[in-house]
């Protein structure tokens, strides 16, 4: 009687093999693909929702604009790199803020970046509050608040003074509910 033992795998063997390992690794990496995150365009109705969700956790980001809001860029731990999702501002954007005195002020003078005027300048803050503002475009006009609330699309300045004045009295009042 002789005995052969083997000193391998045959191919056929392999083929298996291989091929298992194959459908396990498609089938992991397409779920990773699947949950990664798509960048959703920006409009200013959907800025604060939008920005809060991409960067959760993930500290103090400032998104700032320049060329007439249509070059984007994200400042974060003092790097700074392109915004890489759709950008729709809408044309001859204007950010106004209130003042002391509670009379509306367009921002004029945001700094610059590449020798370029910065037009938008948008902050999230390590709590989750971002840069309360109305934007003012060619499609309307919108209010951002600083914390609580959705990004509001309003008829008029005065909508949008009453939505500020309004938030600027319910962020007093909070420390009520702790």
């Amino acid at each position: 009687m002789s005995t052969t033992t083997r000193s391998g795998f045959s191919l056929l063997e392999l083929i298996v093999v291989v091929m298992i390992v194959s459908l396990v690794g498609f089938l992991v990496f397409s779920s990773a693909i699947k949950q990664q995150k798509k960048v959703e365009d920006l409009n200013p109705s959907t800025l604060p929702s939008t920005f809060k969700k991409t960067f959760k956790g993930q500290g103090d980001v400032e998104l700032f604009c320049i060329k007439k809001c249509t070059e984007c860029s994200v400042m974060q731990e003092g790097k700074i790199s392109a915004y890489n999702g759709g950008i729709k501002f809408g044309k001859n954007v204007e950010i106004h803020t209130l003042d002391d005195d509670n009379h509306f002020v367009q921002q004029e003078e945001l700094g610059r970046f590449k020798d370029e005027k910065i037009n938008f300048r948008f902050h999230l803050y390590p709590n989750g509050s971002t840069t309360q503002m109305v934007v003012v475009n060619d499609q309307g006009i919108y209010f951002l608040p600083s914390y609580f609330g959705k990004a509001k699309k309003v008829e008029d300045m005065d909508e949008a003074k009453e939505l500020w004045i309004k938030s600027k009295y319910d962020l007093k009042d909070s420390s009520s509910f702790y």
